[in-house]
Formats: structure tokens, sequence, C-alpha cells
């Protein structure tokens, strides 16, 4: 055997291997063996091979589809009052009290301004051309005003080109938003896709109760929120403490730190908080200004599985048809922030008084809040378990998302981690400006759907109307994908247009199960036939073609499971025909080989030449399938769309398994042959 094909044969081993690998979760009963592979295996490794399964579609285990549609004018008209605002905080300034700015309904997203004097007139026209029409974004355009307004009114509009991508932003944050949810509910494997101005909802295997909880949830509008992290660096406005250089933090969680008591280890000692796995912690650190070391005083508290009574399962939308309900309990999937929360104010749901009832002392004051962030860890970190971490926020809203005029994704260029650059309008400028010089050295927390996002240190006043958000300190893809997924919010203000649900059809779970035993059935018959006319017609070389079948399916699979497609039954129907074409090919492949034969070629030459001389016709098959599953992949949509996902995932490995597969085999046989001598006497 020479070096190239042993190394050929080293990496085909390799990859029949790794397919393996990565459909062994996807298996049956082999669930103990995953999780033991994640308790022994180290986490990259882990992640790399036993991390990805197969989803099953509606049509395989039921379900609801959902089909919303999006007001997405009405993004346009708001982005249209957020310039009505901004030009009349400016009006205020210049002292012109007489001018009017209004946004009538014809046409979408126009601006009126009936200015007072003639050089109101022109400062309008200037402010609109500089900020908002002579720009890169081209925000804005002129309109004819109409004659009744008068020869002082500026009229323009929201321009085409914005608008589309305004429209395509408040798209994507819808999808962003519901996905977000939907995860939090802890639906397994949900799909949410956009299609034209609609979004496509999937959620697989969910009783009633549960799906009208869940499409509550996909209902509720995103809200982006801006507000202080209160460690008491300044003196009595908060009521904190009459020195102005004290910076020791806020008194109430000093008091939340103390109960819980913390060791040199971090853990904690009250032993109710150690029962629920609750840590406190502090951080400090030293504005650049050089003042005193501020003092933040947090709880945390990691993710966790609990037997809770089946009641708070149902209401907290982790109870589903694959829990196993004994005694009135369940096992449940509890985050760090509802142990933290149940620990500090109590549940009435499973009866636990939380230490605010107990004892009024620490109940939170009227006017702060605890706030909530959810981090991740590193990738090289042993515990990957993901972790709350609480702020203690003063309760009023300094910012929205609709003070900010446009946001988009970068780096920092000292960190490299993930950041998102944000610009306020007039009003949000002057207010962010107003804040950060009032609350210089502390934190200013950014919260979006009541869930800390960031929280960054004010080093000084921020007067330029633009700021950054560094993204989380755990996995830096993770972090990049939540940076994406919080700029498509911030983007349309952070509030996506109104959803309105079209559609929603409840598919049965009977018809997967009997769809999954027909077609086990089918798989069998088809295998069965395929081994017996293939070796039957080609002997040793049908048994080549056997196997390449096998890594075929292998294959098409982990390549499924990998990119995380769903398996539907016209997937399935495309694997059938998949399999077909490979069989197909390695047909072509095998006759050519015979016709060398026949014409006199050795058996060397022959396998050369057929696999030549066949290739040809082989790809321009490929190429025509392939064509074809892009049209119906662009064009289709539902069911279409997974026959062509999973025909377009055949072509690739069909053409893989016909001419690398196949050949190796093929070349793998003739050497040991040549080495017993017996290379003439080999038939195909």
């Amino acid at each position: 055997m020479d070096r190239s094909l042993k190394w050929r044969f080293v990496a085909l081993a390799a990859i029949l291997l790794y397919c393996v690998a990565i459909l062994t979760p996807s298996f049956p009963g082999t669930k103990a063996f995953v999780s033991s592979a994640k308790n022994t295996l180290p986490s990259f490794v882990f992640n790399s091979l036993f991390n990805k399964r197969i989803n099953l579609g509606l049509d395989l285990q039921g379900g609801l589809h959902i089909v919303y549609s999006i007001d997405l004018d009405k993004a346009i008209d708001d982005r249209a009052g957020e310039i009505k605002r901004d030009i009349e905080s400016r009006l205020a300034d210049k002292k012109y009290d007489k001018s009017v700015a209004k946004t009538p309904a014809d046409p979408l997203g126009s601006v009126q301004v009936l200015a007072e004097s003639k050089q109101a007139h022109d400062d309008v026209k200037s402010w609109v051309a500089k900020d908002y029409i002579d720009t890169p974004e081209k925000m804005a355009g002129w309109l004819d005003c109409p004659s009744s307004l008068g020869a002082n009114a500026v009229c323009f509009k929201v321009s085409e080109d914005f608008a589309e991508g305004l429209k395509k932003s408040a798209l994507t944050n819808a999808v962003s938003t519901i996905r977000e949810r939907i995860n939090e509910k802890g639906v397994a494997e949900p799909s949410v896709v956009e299609k034209g101005d609609q979004i496509i909802v999937e959620l697989p295997g969910l009783d009633d109760e549960a799906i009208a909880e869940t499409k509550d949830i996909i209902a509720r509008t995103a809200k982006l929120e801006m507000k202080v992290v209160d460690d008491c660096s300044t003196p009595s406005p908060r009521g904190c403490t009459k020195d102005a250089s004290d910076h020791s933090g806020s008194p109430y969680m000093k008091k939340l730190f103390s109960h819980v008591g913390s060791t040199k280890k971090g853990e904690a000692t009250e032993p109710e908080a150690v029962r629920l796995g609750i840590t406190a912690d502090v951080t400090q650190w030293k504005p650049e200004d050089g003042s005193s070391t501020h003092t933040d005083y947090f709880l945390k508290a990691y993710d966790r599985t609990e037997m809770v009574p089946e009641a708070w399962a149902k209401k907290h939308g982790c109870l589903n048809k694959q829990s196993v309900v004994e005694n009135g309990q369940t096992k449940c999937n509890i985050t760090g922030r509802q142990i933290i929360e149940r620990y500090v104010f109590g549940d009435a749901d499973l009866n636990y008084q939380g230490l605010a009832q107990k004892d009024p002392t620490f109940k939170v004051p009227d006017d702060h809040q605890l706030g909530f962030e959810l981090t991740e860890p590193q990738p090289e970190a042993k515990d990957q378990r993901k972790y709350w971490i609480t702020y203690y926020l003063e309760r009023a809203v300094r910012l929205t998302g609709s003070s900010i005029s446009t946001a988009f994704g970068t780096y920092d260029p000292n960190t490299n981690r993930p950041v998102v650059s944000l610009e306020f309008n007039r009003y949000g400028g002057k207010v962010f400006g107003d804040v950060t010089t009032q609350i210089s050295g502390m934190k200013f927390a950014t919260i979006l759907d009541d869930k800390v996002k960031s929280a960054p240190i004010i080093n000084g006043a921020i007067t330029g109307g633009r700021c950054q958000i560094t993204m989380g300190s755990g996995d830096p893809r993770v972090a990049e994908r939540e940076r994406d997924d919080l700029v498509a919010v911030l983007k349309t203000g952070s509030l996506p247009a109104p959803l309105r649900e079209e559609t929603a059809s409840k598919v049965g779970a009977t018809l997967g199960s009997d769809a999954i035993a027909k077609t086990r059935m089918s798989f069998i018959i088809g295998i069965v036939l395929v081994i017996l006319i293939m070796v039957g017609v080609y002997k040793w070389s049908g048994w080549i073609a056997v196997f390449a079948v096998v890594f075929h399916i292998l294959m098409t699979l982990a390549v499924m499971a990998l990119f995380g497609a769903t398996l539907t039954l016209p997937g399935i129907a495309a694997i059938v025909l998949s399999i077909g074409m490979e069989v197909d090919g390695n047909i072509l492949i095998y006759e050519r080989i015979r016709d060398e034969l026949l014409l006199g070629k050795s058996v060397r030459g022959a396998i050369d030449l057929g696999f030549s001389r066949a290739f040809s016709a082989i790809l321009d098959g490929q190429l025509t399938t392939a064509a074809a599953g892009w049209v119906l992949l662009q064009y289709g949509s539902g069911p279409i769309k997974g026959f062509a996902v999973m025909l377009l995932v055949g072509v690739f490995t069909t053409l893989t398994t016909n001419i690398w597969v196949t050949r190796i085999l093929f070349d793998w046989t003739v050497a040991r042959h040549q080495k017993s001598g017996e290379l003439n006497t080999l038939s195909i």
C-alpha cells in the first residue's frame, strides 16, 4: 500500500468516526453515555464531538406552527416621530416658540415643520440637510410642501433606501426577540425564521397550556432601558451617606452580603444560601480620575436542576411531554435568577418565605430594584455552568431605546471584546451627557427585556452623544452573537414593530409516530434491496457500493447535526432520493470500468479510466440536481424548503462518496490483490 493511499484511508476512517461521534447524542439510549462524556472529556472536545444532535420537525413529533405578520410601516413612522422630536428640541433651544413640527399620516414617514420666520426656515433646512440628508445613511429626502402650509414650511420624509433598511432591521429585531424569549422559556428545538414580511414560528412537542404561555411571551414588546447601578458613591440625594468620599457600597447590599456570608474561598456561610447554591461576592474599582475606590456587593447563583411541584413547573414553562412526574413532583431546570429571587423575595407557589418576608429590613427600597445579568463561562473554564449576578439599580429609567438614533457592532481595540457602539439623538445625547456627569466613577446598566446586558464603569462625562456597550466576558462567540442581536434591536429603537398572529395550526404527534415507523420500514427494505442487487450484479464491487451507501447516510445525517438542521418527512424523502443518486453514480463508474475491461485494458487502467470518464456524467447530474434544489430553497417554504436543504446536502455527500470514498476502497482492494499476485483474476 503506497503512502498516499495509506493517508487517504486514515482520513476516511477519521471522518467515519467523527460522523458517528456527532450522531451519538441523536441515537436512542445514549443519554447516559453523553452525560458521562461531558463529565470526563475537556469541554472543547465534548462540544466538538458530542454537543450536536438532529432536531425533529413538527411532522415527526407534533407541535404548533404559527405565522406572524409584522407592521413594518410602524417602524418607519416611529423613526419619523424621533426626527420630529429632535427638530422640536432644536427649535426650543433657538427660542422659536411659534414654530410647529408634525408627522402627517400621508405620505408615510414624512415630517412637516411650520417655521415662524425666514430665519427659522433656513435653520431647519440646515439642520435637516446636515444630520439627515447629506449623510452616508441618507436617512431622509426633501419633499415639496403643500402651498397651504405657507412659504416658510419645510417638508421631508424618511428616504426609500433607509426605510427598506429600517424594515429589515425591524424584522430581524422581531425574529431575534422571539427566538430569545422562546429559548428562555425552555422550548426544545424551536424554529423561528423570517419569510418575506412574515415570521414563521414552530414549537414542537408542547401541550395546550405551554403553547398559550409561549404565545403570550412572544406577543410581549421588547424594552430597552438604562439605569444607574447604585453603589452609594454620591452623597445625600439618594440617602446613602453624608460623606461624599465614602464609596463603601450601598447599605442594603452590604446587609445582604453580610447575611449570606462569604469565606475566603467565596463560599456562603448562611445554611439556606448554601442549600440553594447562592454565594455573595464583592467587586471594587478605582475610577480614572483618581477618586476613592468604589465597592459593589452582589449575589451569585448558578442555574441548577430541582424537583418542584407539577403546578410550579407548568407555570414556569418547564413541564413538557418528556417530563416525568412522580408524587406531584417533576425535575425542572431553575435559573440562578429564580433562585436568588426566591431567596430574597419568596415564592408563594412553593410556599417559600424569602428574607424580605421574614425581616422587613431586607425589603428592597421602593426607589431601587435588583437587576440580574446572565454570565456565560469562558470556553477554557472547567465549570461550564451559566450563572446570574445581581445589580443594585435605581428604579428611575434614565434613557430608553427611543433615545438611540443608530447602533453598530465593532470590537474594543484594547481587549478585542465585541462591543456595541451607540449614537444618541439630540435629546438622548443631552440626557446621557448629564447622567454620566453626575455618576462619574459609577456603573451604568443597559437593560434589555428586564435583563442586564452590560454595566460599564463611567469614567467621566460623555457629552459627544456616543457610547459603547461592552458585551459579557464569557465565550467570545456567544458575546459576538449577543452583540449582533442587540444591534438588531437597537437599530429600530429597541421596540419591534407590532406583531399580528395570522394563522396558528396544531400538528398532532401521532402523524410523526406513524411516519417514523413507515420510514424505518422503507429504509430497511431499501437497504436490503440495494445490498441484494449491487452484490448480486457486481460481486465485491457491490460491497464497496453498500459501504458507500452507509457512509453516505452517516455523513448526510452528521452534516445535518453539525449545522443544527431540522429533520422532516420531506427531508427524509430527500435522503432516500440522494441514496438513489449515490447508487446510480456507482453504477455509472462500474459500467465504465467494465467497458474498459472489455476493450482489453488492465484492471488498474480500467479503474483509472472508469472513474475519470464517469466523473463528468456524475458531476453534470449532481449540478443539475443542485440547481433545482437551490431554486426550491430560495422560493419554497415549509416542507419544500426542508426537502431542498436535504437535497443540497445529499448532492455534497453523493459527490464525496462517489468520487473519493469509492475510489479509496477500489485502490485499497487493487493494492491487496496486486500484492498477492491475484490482480488479473479480479472481476468487476
